[in-house]
């Protein structure tokens, strides 16, 4: 992210829509769990600018497979690769990423992945939007669909992605975008590179229907900064996660999440994880009320049309 990008998130003045984190879990994870846990890990933006650069999704590949509980799957929310990356580096990438304790992964296309073009729809052949699907956990996957720096989600997309909220309030919702709802209230929604084009038709369905968490990435911005969870009831209770980038740099460690559901708890316990120091942050737990309980048979996640 450019220096003037920076200048103006850190003068923004939060409109009091942050989420306190709780720091209530253990280091192993959720407290008083009932039953079978699931375990998603979330990160973003690797996209490494140097071959020298890619230690650091190597060293959180290192540093996830230390953990004692393996996770079940996990999803990139875009910008995997810097833009107009050759063969060599997808080769790296997916060398890398089959060395993690992680059985299945899923991803989005960032604004990096969408200006390497076809090269990378080859090596990640899903659809520019999808939908995967584990016990009555459902997540909405939505690429960006040009090459620039905001999200563009066509109009076919978008229209899609509110069928299957409105056909699925059974389910607990969670929607995985690159770049931040306009409305969503996340420190940097209110710069036009890092929003999602269009905001407003998606926020008029969260004012009608329930989506539990809109998880984004594209602001780097480091987990512990105010403004990077945000919780709107005005656009039906959704909770805005903004995950940051697996990279160092002035201020900044390497940092993801992670997302703790149990079979029969209507609790999510959502931690950062900080790659460079080795750790979970316990300031910044959070847990949230989905509204309805998580039920699970232990299977595994799927693609669903």
């Amino acid at each position: 992210m450019d220096r003037r990008c920076w200048i103006i998130l850190l003068v923004v003045i939060l409109s009091g829509c942050a989420v306190t984190p709780t720091g209530r879990l253990d280091d192993d994870g959720p407290a008083d769990g009932r039953g079978r846990r699931l375990v998603m890990w979330m990160l973003s933006d690797i996209q490494p600018p140097t071959p020298a650069k890619r230690i650091q999704f190597e060293h959180a590949i290192d540093d996830v497979n230390t953990l004692a509980e393996q996770m079940d799957f996990a999803v990139i929310a875009g910008d995997l690769l810097k833009s107009r990356s050759q063969d060599e580096a997808f080769a790296w990438f997916l060398a890398t990423r089959e060395r993690a304790n992680v059985p299945v992964w899923y991803e989005i296309a960032g604004n990096h992945d969408v200006r390497t073009g076809e090269r990378f729809r080859r090596y990640f052949p899903n659809p520019s939007y999808y939908a995967v699907e584990i016990g009555n956990l459902l997540l909405l996957l939505l690429s960006d669909e040009l090459p620039s720096s905001q999200t563009d989600i066509s109009d076919r997309a978008f229209n899609w992605w509110r069928e299957m909220v409105e056909r699925n309030q059974d389910r607990i919702i969670i929607t995985v975008t690159h770049g931040q709802l306009e409305g969503s209230g996340l420190l940097g929604s209110s710069i036009g590179s890092r929003i999602v084009v269009g905001s407003k038709r998606f926020e008029e369905v969260l004012r009608q229907r329930r989506v539990a968490i809109w998880a984004s990435g594209h602001t780097h911005l480091p987990q512990g900064m105010p403004g990077t969870v945000s919780r709107r009831e005005d656009l039906g209770g959704t909770l805005f996660v903004n995950v940051s980038s697996i990279d160092e740099g002035f201020l900044m460690d390497s940092q993801s999440r992670f997302f703790y559901f149990e079979d029969g708890s209507d609790m999510v316990a959502i931690r950062s994880r900080n790659h460079s120091k080795g750790r979970f942050d316990r300031d910044l737990d959070i847990d949230l009320a989905l509204g309805k309980p998580f039920v699970w048979q232990g299977e595994g996640p799927r693609v669903i049309p």
